[in-house]
């Protein structure tokens, strides 16, 4: 039967010709239409009739195939479309395995690499409530915890690292895990957990990790947290770090840096890290800055408690005192003193001879003639006077002086508390029995409280150098 009428299609034929674009396509979907053309002069007969073309060949699922046959030749003058040159399959295999092979070979070195390296560091996303720099330019402050990798345990240990400005010095604040405290609501995964009132420290990891435990140091002290390293201390003395098990204690990992580059490079599974610290060069780098600063002048300090206070709750007046010295950079260091300054030096006149005229710039009723019943009943300065309320409110608390009027200026610093950012001396003398002036701005909260920040630790706190402290 002649293959024409058998239903065959040559591809060939299936090439057709876009009159629109010019190319030609090719349509497997139905048998191509006759395209439009002029009627063609008539042909001579020509001399030998073409050969007739090769039956199909029937393959075993019914469809036609072309193997063995050949196209017979085109007659004279008549068009025959040519076939697009097709990629020979063995090619297209080869292509697709190359590609194949590459993508494996990408895909392989990754795995391999991660296999080698072993289970690495942890992080955690805190968001915007930490740092962005491992290590920024300026004073920083680190929250070194104990717990377990999972974050799912309670801290036993809690640290705020504070680092110098200049890396001279450090302080080192414990806060006690049984410690009660406010634990605001923590983003957790993907969704928010609720916070809760009156709660111990510790339950700041307990379901919410080490990222909650940062946002909660924020809130109890009003500092910024930079960082955040959780140290699983029951991992780590599983593997052989070449730290002595003596040693594996947050107080011993924040007096020693050297602990915490060795558990980065031999257990970095037992560490957990907010982002921007997880990786060996970071935490070295962290180390690197927590070690600049010589021993002795690295201090550790307990947050103050209220004395008999069941369950412990802290002693306000006393921590505020702390966070202010951490917040302006002041070492607790005894060896490492700030140096003072030379208007708060030298000799300072009886409070009977201390004038000084109060002006009221906190916008606060009354805050002058408080100040002026104080002085005079308090202090013996009884030659002090009310100057009312100043023209404007003002932040900072002023005290005005003339360079004969120095000594008289000290004395009432010593008296006040004012730092020695206060004092504005001028460069002309004053008359005889001439007053100060004294103008008290919104830094100014209490007759007989500091102005300013604190220059030394509050009474009664035990302080320990970094040399000293054992597990």
């Amino acid at each position: 039967m002649d293959t024409e009428e058998s239903g065959y299609v040559d591809p060939a034929d299936q090439w057709v010709l876009d009159p629109a674009t010019g190319m030609y396509e090719l349509r497997l979907d139905a048998p191509p239409e006759p395209e439009p053309r002029e009627p063609e002069p008539p042909r001579p007969a020509p001399v030998a009739a073409a050969p007739q073309r090769a039956a199909a060949v029937r393959t075993p699922g019914g469809r036609s195939g072309r193997g063995g046959r050949r196209a017979a030749p085109a007659a004279s003058g008549s068009r025959r479309r040519k076939a697009k040159p097709r990629t020979p399959p063995a090619l297209l295999w080869a292509v697709g395995a190359t590609c194949a092979v590459l993508v494996a070979g990408v895909t392989a070195g990754i795995v391999v690499l991660r296999h080698g390296e072993g289970p690495g560091i942890r992080t955690v996303d805190i968001g915007s409530a930490g740092g962005k720099d491992p290590v920024p330019a300026g004073a920083m402050n680190v929250l070194v915890l104990s717990g377990t990798s999972a974050g799912a345990a309670v801290a036993d240990t809690a640290v705020l690292l504070h680092l110098a400005a200049d890396r001279g010095n450090a302080t080192a604040l414990v806060i006690p895990p049984a410690l009660v405290t406010d634990i605001p609501d923590c983003p957790v995964g993907g969704g928010m957990v609720k916070g809760a009132k009156q709660q111990p420290f510790s339950a700041a990891l307990t379901g919410r990790g080490p990222g909650c435990a940062l946002r909660v140091v924020k809130q109890l002290t009003g500092l910024p947290v930079d960082h955040v390293v959780l140290v699983d201390y029951a991992a780590a003395r599983a593997r052989s770090t070449g730290v002595a098990a003596a040693d594996l204690c947050v107080d011993r990992t924040v007096a020693d840096p050297g602990t915490l580059t060795a558990l980065a490079r031999t257990a970095p599974a037992a560490l957990t890290t907010d982002t921007p610290l997880g990786s060996t060069g970071a935490l070295g780098a962290l180390a690197a800055a927590m070690g600049t600063a010589d021993p002795e002048h690295v201090t550790f300090v307990t947050l103050p408690v209220r004395g008999g206070a069941t369950p412990p709750v802290v002693d306000q007046d006393k921590a505020s005192q702390l966070y202010a010295l951490i917040a302006h950079d002041v070492s607790l260091s005894p060896d490492h003193p700030p140096a003072p300054d030379p208007k708060l030096t030298g000799p300072k006149a009886t409070p009977h001879n201390t004038r000084v005229e109060v002006y009221n710039g906190t916008g606060v009723f009354g805050a002058s003639q408080d100040v002026l019943a104080w002085l005079q009943n308090s202090q013996g300065a009884d030659r002090t006077t009310n100057g009312g309320d100043a023209h404007t409110k003002v932040q900072k608390t002023t005290l005005r002086y003339a360079p004969n009027q120095a000594d008289q200026a000290r004395s009432l610093a010593a008296m006040m508390g004012l730092p020695a950012s206060a004092l504005i001396p001028g460069t002309v003398d004053a008359a005889p029995r001439a007053n100060m002036t004294l103008t008290l701005g919104a830094d100014f909260t209490a007759p007989g409280a500091p102005v300013g920040p604190p220059t030394a630790p509050p009474k009664g706190v035990p302080l320990t150098s970094a040399s000293a402290v054992r597990c």
